[in-house]
Parts: C-alpha cells; structure tokens; sequence
C-alpha cells in the first residue's frame, strides 16, 4: 500500500487488510477487522456482485416501465428485497423516480355548497369516504382533456375514472354512474367546483346513498387524497411522454391505474396494494378500470 498523508479511507483499509489475507500468513480475519474498523464480510471480494448488480437494474427498470414514480421502497416490497440494496443500485446505475412539481388549479366556485363532513367528524360514523376531484392535461396537439376521479379512502382503491374534453357536471355524473357498487351512508368529499355543486351530480349522489361534503373554499389541504393522487397521476401518466391522440393517452392511463389499484404498494396499507388490502380484509374488489 502506498503511504498516505493522513488517516487511511475505509477502502484503503479494506485493500490493505485483503493484501495481508493474501500474503499466506495465519491471521485471525475477525481480530483484523476490528483493529481497521472494517466489517469481516469486507475481507471477501464479491465476484458476483456485479453480476448481480446488473440483473436487479434490469428488474427496477422494468418496473419503473410500469410506473417511474416509485422510489427505493415501494421497489423493494414489489422485487422482494431490503431497500437499502434497491437504494443503492439505483444510484450505482442512476436510476431515479421522477418528482413531481406542485401546482394548484382552483375551478369555478359551485353555486351550491355542502358542509365539510370531515371536518366535522362525520366520516367516523360513516362506512366509509370517497375522494373526489376535477383534473386537466395536455396532448400533444396542445388540446386540454379533463380527468374526473373516485378514490376510496379505506382501500386506496380507483372506483372510477374518467375523460373528456369538456368539464362540465356530466363529467362528475359519468363517473358517479360507473361505480358497480352500493354506497349508503358513504361520504362523498370534492372541493367546491362548480360540477359538484351542479343539480344532477347533487341528485345523482342523493339517489345512490352519498353525503356530500366540500372542502373550505381554497383550501387544498381538505381533500389531501384526492391532490395527492392528483399529483401522483400527473407525474406518472400526463407528464412521462407526449400524446399525440386521446386514444394513445387514454390507453396509457387505463395501464397504469389498473396497475395502481393491483400492484403498486401503499405505505398507508402496510405496503399492500389496494386489491390486496381489500382481499385481506374481504371488502369490495374492484375489476380492471376501461377507458377505450
């Protein structure tokens, strides 16, 4: 070993307590490694490490095909392996998932309101709370289509999603229809867009058992599931790649949430997905989401 300056680095430690190893004299390997302050596995070298290396990338890469957004631990529960090794081949390789931007849009104000349930307390009582909200993205073309959503709280779960270029009430009410299941005394939660304050979404929630709820009036933080997901979609859909067609985007978004709700592990749900939490505890599954 060359002679340092200054105090030797781990690795030099670690090359010089190998040098010796090698040197064929008798040496207690567990007192060495004490005496460097080295760990005794460091003593080894690890010719298949690299190898390895390399096939895990290969798998965190294919999952990131899926979904870009997942950092080192929701990697591990999906590959089955601790996080501290995901974490560290991401940066040997330069694997990273993308970070969203915040941003809030804030639509027109309904002309109808409901009380904040939740901040009353009322969803303790209730089976349970839906989240919903009004979202937009860009094609490629420049044209806006807006996305409506339900999220339910207990699951995690995408009930319903949907599409169109316009934002009007029938974009809430669509959606409302698609849910395949009974909801009485549920709670359902939005901000306080004009489309959920409309007659026929208020009608539509009275005859499938909701109770409304809205948030404070610019207040975000009331319906923090729903901005969440928000975010979350935006980054992992909207903004991974260009659209040049709704068809193209649509199939991208229904890959993708069907993907959320089957596989992608919650920290919420003890890293469950949200179909595997709602097996657990024998509630409601949802069949795969359409689009197209």
């Amino acid at each position: 070993m060359p002679r340092t300056a200054g105090p030797l680095t781990k690795q030099q430690k670690v090359e010089l307590a190998r040098t010796l190893c090698a040197s064929g004299s008798p040496i207690n390997k567990s007192q060495l490694a004490r005496t460097l302050g080295i760990a005794r596995s460091s003593l080894y070298t690890h010719p298949k490490r690299p190898k390895m290396d390399k096939e895990l990338a290969v798998r965190i890469e294919a999952l990131h095909e899926h979904d870009d957004t997942m950092g080192h631990r929701k990697l591990a529960v999906l590959l089955g392996t601790g996080k501290n090794r995901v974490k560290r081949i991401m940066r040997k390789y330069g694997l990273a998932a993308r970070r969203k931007r915040k941003k809030y849009v804030y639509p027109g104000k309904a002309a109808q309101t409901a009380p904040n349930l939740l901040r009353e307390g009322r969803d303790a009582q209730a089976p349970d709370v839906v989240f919903s909200d009004i979202f937009e993205v860009r094609l490629a073309d420049g044209s806006r289509v807006r996305g409506c959503f339900a999220l339910r709280k207990q699951t995690r779960h995408i009930l319903g999603l949907a599409f169109d270029y316009h934002m009007r009430a029938h974009l809430v009410t669509e959606l409302i229809q698609t849910l395949s299941f009974e909801t009485p005394g549920w709670i359902w939660h939005s901000d306080q867009g004009k489309q959920y304050g409309a007659e026929p979404t208020r009608t539509l929630l009275l005859q499938k058992g909701f109770l409304q709820s809205m948030s404070r009036a610019g207040t975000p933080t009331d319906n923090g599931y729903a901005e969440r997901f928000v975010g979350l979609f935006k980054l992992a859909v909207a903004e991974r790649r260009p659209y040049r067609s709704l068809g193209q985007f649509l199939q991208a978004a229904q890959n993708w949430v069907n993907f959320y709700n089957r596989e992608r592990p919650h920290e919420g749900l003890g890293n469950l997905s949200p179909q595997q939490y709602a097996e657990l505890h024998n509630l409601e599954r949802i069949s795969s989401l359409s689009l197209l």
